[in-house]
C-alpha cells in the first residue's frame, strides 16, 4: 500500500512502503508467540477437595480404606495423631505410613490454629511415603485432642 504523498517545498515527495513493515510485525508476533513459556505457579499443592457437600458425603460412603492424620496444636509444637493414636514425630509418621498399602486414601485434618508449615511437613511426609491419594479436610469442632 502506498501512502499518498505531498509535495514539499523542494518538490520531492515522500513514500513509505507499508507491506515490509507489516511483514516484520507479523514475524515478530509469531516469534514471541512461539517462544512463550507459561510458568506453573509456585506453592500449588495438588489435592482432592470435594466440590460440594453432597460429593463429600458420597466419597465417605465409598468402600475406600481411609487413614486420618490429625494435626493439632500443642504447647511445644504440633501434635500428630494417626488414626486416633499419637505419633512421636514425622519420622515415626513416615515409618507407620510406609507400612500401609500404596493406594490408601490419606486424609489430613489440620486444626485451624496449627501453623501451615506443620501441615506442609505432614503432607511432605505422606509424599515421601509414596502416598498419592492425599486429601485435606477441616475437622468439625475440637475432638478433645491437643486443644490449648
Amino acid at each position: 500500500m502506498k501512502v499518498p504523498t505531498k509535495a514539499t517545498s523542494s518538490g520531492r515527495g515522500f513514500a513509505m512502503m507499508m507491506t515490509p513493515l507489516i511483514d516484520v510485525i507479523f514475524l515478530l508476533m509469531i516469534f514471541f508467540i512461539m517462544t512463550l513459556n507459561f510458568l506453573v505457579p509456585e506453592g500449588v499443592l495438588e489435592n482432592r477437595l470435594p466440590d460440594q457437600v453432597n460429593q463429600a458425603k458420597a466419597d465417605r460412603e465409598k468402600d475406600w480404606e481411609v487413614v486420618r492424620i490429625h494435626v493439632a496444636r500443642g504447647r511445644d509444637g504440633p501434635r500428630i495423631y494417626l488414626q486416633e493414636r499419637a505419633v512421636t514425630g514425622l519420622p515415626d509418621l513416615l515409618h507407620n505410613l510406609m507400612r500401609l498399602p500404596r493406594d490408601i486414601v490419606v486424609v489430613i485434618e489440620p486444626d485451624p490454629r496449627v501453623a501451615y508449615k506443620y501441615v506442609i511437613a505432614v503432607f511432605n511426609t505422606c509424599v515421601k511415603a509414596k502416598k498419592t491419594n492425599i486429601t485435606f479436610t477441616i475437622p468439625r469442632g475440637n475432638k478433645g485432642r491437643g486443644g490449648t
